[in-house]
Protein backbone atom coordinates (compact mmCIF):
# COMPACT_ATOMS: atom_id res chain seq x y z
CA UNK A 1 0.00 0.00 0.00
CA UNK A 2 1.03 3.34 -0.84
CA UNK A 3 2.70 5.51 1.78
CA UNK A 4 1.65 8.90 2.10
CA UNK A 5 4.57 11.45 2.46
CA UNK A 6 4.67 15.34 3.07
CA UNK A 7 7.92 16.31 1.85
CA UNK A 8 10.15 19.20 3.41
CA UNK A 9 12.64 20.93 1.69
CA UNK A 10 16.49 20.50 1.93
CA UNK A 11 18.65 23.88 2.74
CA UNK A 12 20.51 24.77 -0.27
CA UNK A 13 24.00 24.42 -0.54
CA UNK A 14 24.53 27.63 -2.32
CA UNK A 15 22.67 30.75 -2.50
CA UNK A 16 21.70 32.54 -5.74
CA UNK A 17 23.49 35.74 -5.99
CA UNK A 18 20.36 37.62 -7.87
CA UNK A 19 17.52 39.03 -5.92
CA UNK A 20 14.53 36.86 -5.22
CA UNK A 21 11.07 38.73 -5.34
CA UNK A 22 9.42 40.08 -1.73
CA UNK A 23 7.01 37.73 -2.41
CA UNK A 24 7.85 34.42 -3.78
CA UNK A 25 5.05 31.47 -4.07
CA UNK A 26 5.24 29.43 -1.46
CA UNK A 27 4.72 25.68 -2.88
CA UNK A 28 3.90 22.91 -0.63
CA UNK A 29 4.20 19.07 -1.22
CA UNK A 30 2.47 15.80 -0.33
CA UNK A 31 4.18 13.04 -2.40
CA UNK A 32 2.20 9.58 -2.24
CA UNK A 33 3.41 6.07 -3.38
CA UNK A 34 6.96 4.87 -4.14
CA UNK A 35 10.00 5.94 -3.88
CA UNK A 36 10.06 7.21 -7.65
CA UNK A 37 7.22 9.50 -6.75
CA UNK A 38 9.42 10.95 -3.53
CA UNK A 39 12.60 11.28 -6.00
CA UNK A 40 10.23 13.31 -8.74
CA UNK A 41 8.90 15.29 -6.17
CA UNK A 42 12.57 16.12 -5.61
CA UNK A 43 13.21 17.02 -8.70
CA UNK A 44 10.00 19.03 -9.19
CA UNK A 45 10.73 21.28 -5.94
CA UNK A 46 14.51 21.90 -7.40
CA UNK A 47 12.93 23.13 -10.36
CA UNK A 48 10.83 25.30 -8.11
CA UNK A 49 13.19 26.09 -6.15
CA UNK A 50 15.38 27.21 -8.67
CA UNK A 51 12.48 29.28 -10.11
CA UNK A 52 12.15 31.43 -7.04
CA UNK A 53 9.37 29.66 -5.04
CA UNK A 54 9.66 28.82 -1.64
CA UNK A 55 8.86 25.80 -0.69
CA UNK A 56 6.92 25.48 2.71
CA UNK A 57 5.89 21.89 4.72
CA UNK A 58 2.41 22.69 5.68
CA UNK A 59 -0.46 22.86 3.02
CA UNK A 60 -1.95 25.61 5.46
CA UNK A 61 1.30 27.74 4.27
CA UNK A 62 0.78 26.98 0.59
CA UNK A 63 -0.18 29.60 -2.33
CA UNK A 64 0.05 26.31 -4.29
CA UNK A 65 -0.28 22.52 -3.59
CA UNK A 66 1.05 19.99 -5.93
CA UNK A 67 -0.08 16.24 -5.11
CA UNK A 68 1.97 13.76 -6.32
CA UNK A 69 -0.06 10.34 -7.02
CA UNK A 70 0.07 7.15 -7.17
CA UNK A 71 -2.30 4.96 -9.40
CA UNK A 72 -0.82 1.43 -8.63
CA UNK A 73 -3.46 -0.35 -7.09
CA UNK A 74 -6.91 0.49 -6.29
CA UNK A 75 -6.52 1.42 -2.75
CA UNK A 76 -3.70 4.18 -4.08
CA UNK A 77 -6.05 5.51 -6.81
CA UNK A 78 -8.55 6.12 -4.08
CA UNK A 79 -5.93 7.64 -1.53
CA UNK A 80 -5.12 10.06 -4.18
CA UNK A 81 -8.39 11.30 -5.09
CA UNK A 82 -9.08 11.13 -1.36
CA UNK A 83 -5.72 12.96 -0.85
CA UNK A 84 -6.74 15.43 -4.08
CA UNK A 85 -10.06 16.69 -2.29
CA UNK A 86 -8.65 17.12 0.92
CA UNK A 87 -6.23 19.67 -0.13
CA UNK A 88 -8.60 21.25 -2.19
CA UNK A 89 -10.00 22.39 0.55
CA UNK A 90 -7.09 24.90 1.36
CA UNK A 91 -8.29 26.56 -1.94
CA UNK A 92 -11.66 27.45 -0.68
CA UNK A 93 -10.81 27.73 3.57
CA UNK A 94 -7.28 28.94 3.39
CA UNK A 95 -4.51 30.37 1.61
CA UNK A 96 -3.83 27.89 -1.48
CA UNK A 97 -4.67 29.81 -4.76
CA UNK A 98 -3.78 26.85 -7.13
CA UNK A 99 -4.05 22.67 -6.38
CA UNK A 100 -1.43 20.93 -9.53
CA UNK A 101 -1.58 16.94 -9.40
CA UNK A 102 1.24 15.03 -10.60
CA UNK A 103 2.24 11.38 -11.25
CA UNK A 104 0.83 8.25 -11.97
CA UNK A 105 -2.90 8.97 -11.62
CA UNK A 106 -2.36 12.05 -14.51
CA UNK A 107 -0.58 9.15 -16.45
CA UNK A 108 -3.85 7.13 -16.09
CA UNK A 109 -6.47 9.29 -15.94
CA UNK A 110 -5.54 12.54 -17.09
CA UNK A 111 -9.02 13.05 -18.63
CA UNK A 112 -11.10 12.08 -15.91
CA UNK A 113 -8.92 14.47 -13.33
CA UNK A 114 -10.14 17.27 -15.98
CA UNK A 115 -13.22 16.46 -16.18
CA UNK A 116 -14.12 14.88 -12.79
CA UNK A 117 -12.05 17.54 -10.47
CA UNK A 118 -12.78 21.37 -10.84
CA UNK A 119 -10.61 21.87 -8.29
CA UNK A 120 -7.57 20.95 -9.64
CA UNK A 121 -6.00 23.40 -11.62
CA UNK A 122 -3.28 21.84 -13.70
CA UNK A 123 -1.89 18.18 -14.07
CA UNK A 124 1.40 17.18 -14.49
CA UNK A 125 2.69 13.60 -15.55
CA UNK A 126 5.40 11.57 -15.03
CA UNK A 127 7.27 12.45 -18.25
CA UNK A 128 6.83 16.01 -17.96
CA UNK A 129 8.18 17.27 -14.90
CA UNK A 130 9.95 20.44 -16.07
CA UNK A 131 6.08 21.21 -16.88
CA UNK A 132 5.76 22.32 -12.88
CA UNK A 133 6.56 26.13 -13.48
CA UNK A 134 4.15 26.92 -15.81
CA UNK A 135 1.35 24.52 -13.61
CA UNK A 136 2.37 26.45 -10.87
CA UNK A 137 2.35 29.47 -12.18
CA UNK A 138 5.89 30.27 -11.47
CA UNK A 139 7.89 32.11 -14.11
CA UNK A 140 11.50 30.33 -14.87
CA UNK A 141 14.50 31.82 -13.11
CA UNK A 142 16.53 33.71 -15.75
CA UNK A 143 19.12 32.23 -17.63
CA UNK A 144 21.73 33.19 -15.98
CA UNK A 145 20.70 33.00 -12.21
CA UNK A 146 20.17 28.97 -12.67
CA UNK A 147 22.74 26.11 -11.57
CA UNK A 148 22.97 23.31 -12.40
CA UNK A 149 22.87 19.75 -11.12
CA UNK A 150 26.82 19.31 -11.40
CA UNK A 151 27.66 23.16 -9.73
CA UNK A 152 25.47 21.93 -6.86
CA UNK A 153 27.61 18.57 -6.80
CA UNK A 154 30.57 20.65 -7.03
CA UNK A 155 29.60 23.44 -4.70
CA UNK A 156 28.35 20.99 -1.74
Amino acid sequence: MPTKTLSVPLQNATESATAVPAAPTRVGFVSLGCPKNLVDSEVMMGLLQQAGAKLVSGAEEADVIVVNTCSFIASAQQESINTILEMAKHKTAGRARKLVVAGCLVERFRNDIRQNLPEVDAVVGTGELETILAAAGVAPAPAGSRVSVQDSAIAG
